[in-house]
């Protein structure tokens, strides 16, 4: 996985909008030829065990999870997320910093051609801020990934109280 800053080289320089705007140029070119060529909006990308964390009553936010591959001949740039059950859903990651660990949020993170993400406790995650409601156990949320390209990815996630709850994972295409 190639974090989103590190992908269009962001440092101290000026010109770093400058090779962000030519990364993404490209890869929405791409992804703007898919449609002529016949292409399905999804095609090329795998959502499998996708799944959100139940929550104690009174908690106002959850963590989604899932494992997102490309076989797509182009990368792909996920610059956001959405939920159905939350104000506000955003890309996370756990680092640690000066011995403890944090959580940050991402601008967004990249995957090339053949690479799988796995979006996991303790690592990158999507966070829904601001539930509308407490998803309980065996409920069935949508999650919608939000492409540098315009086109969004959506999929159902199961609740799930942990990581191996469920007696099967999901897999969209």
């Amino acid at each position: 996985m190639v974090q989103y800053a590190e992908m269009v080289g962001r440092s101290k320089c000026p010109c770093w909008s400058r090779k962000l705007k030519r990364i993404w140029l490209t890869v929405l070119v791409a992804g703007l030829c898919m449609p002529a060529l016949g292409a399905e909006p999804a095609a090329g990308v795998v959502f499998e065990d996708v799944w959100i964390r139940a929550m104690p009553p009174f908690q106002p936010n959850s963590a989604g999870y899932m494992t997102i591959s490309n076989s797509r001949e182009t990368a792909i740039g996920i610059v956001g997320a959405s939920s159905n059950v939350s104000k506000k859903t955003e890309i996370h990651t756990t680092r640690q910093v000066d011995g403890l660990m944090r959580m940050e949020q991402l601008d967004g993170v990249a995957l090339a051609p053949g690479e799988r993400l796995e979006l996991a406790p303790g690592g990158t995650h999507l966070m829904l801020l601001g539930l509308e409601y407490r998803p309980v156990a065996g409920d069935d949320i949508e999650l919608c990934l939000h492409l540098v390209t315009e086109e969004t990815l959506c999929t159902s996630a199961e609740v799930r109280k942990s990581a191996g709850s469920s007696a099967g994972g999901h897999e969209h295409h």
